[in-house]
């Protein structure tokens, strides 16, 4: 194998642990380090930069796919920066969560039209109790 930053073959037990590595970031393994239960809930989200000098007063209108006290997963007609911090609003009507910021921590394109991301809050936050299960089904 080559390595990219030097042109150098890789030998079968460096490439052996890339590969070791690369499975230990398997939706199983990022379950098993979530320190939250997931609640799989569909809301609608605004998003906006956190910095006040970053807002144009556009926000940008998503869906979460689930949520935790320590962050949540949404779904956004447009890509957010990873390592940026946001402040995110529930529609109130819908899950009774105060804005909060949250940072970045993944995204990924699941269409052309359509981003998904995940984001860490910078603060957890209380759930509302409405009587539904915890689920751990969540991809953040």
């Amino acid at each position: 194998m080559i390595n990219a930053n030097d042109n150098s073959i890789l030998n079968n037990s460096d490439a052996d642990s890339l590969i070791d590595e690369l499975a230990q970031s398997s939706s199983e393994a990022v379950k098993k380090m979530r320190g939250h239960a997931r609640r799989s809930v569909r809301v609608k989200v605004f998003v906006e930069p956190a910095s006040m000098s970053a807002r144009t007063g556009v926000r940008f209108q998503g869906v979460t796919g689930d949520i935790s006290s320590g962050g949540t997963q949404i779904l956004l007609a447009r890509p957010l920066a990873i390592g940026d911090v946001y402040l995110i609003s529930f529609e109130r009507t819908e899950l009774d969560i105060p804005p909060v910021y949250a940072l970045c921590l993944r995204g990924r394109t699941v269409r052309p039209d359509a981003y998904e991301a995940g984001l860490r809050f910078l603060e957890p936050v209380t759930l509302p109790n409405d009587g539904s299960s915890d689920d751990d089904g969540g991809l953040i």
